[in-house]
């Protein structure tokens, strides 16, 4: 049985993403990666989220993102 996702990615590739790295987002366009292929862990969703000084905002920009991925 398969869930669909092809990826799993790391916390930074995530802020990657969020942070618009060039290395990250070419990354993701030769790879064809869309949201619905990729899952995250547990583990860096608390790495995400417990990020000392983190700001609404910045809590409310990865919630979004990682509901796009869920």
């Amino acid at each position: 049985m398969t869930n669909g996702n092809r990826y799993l990615l790391d916390t930074n590739y995530i802020l990657g993403l969020l942070k618009s790295s060039p290395q990250v987002l070419e990354d993701v366009s030769q790879r064809g990666i869309l949201a619905h292929q990729c899952a995250y862990s547990v583990i860096t969703r608390l790495e995400l989220f417990g990020y000392p000084g983190i700001s609404g905002q910045e809590s409310r920009l990865i919630q979004q993102k990682l509901a796009k991925s869920a």
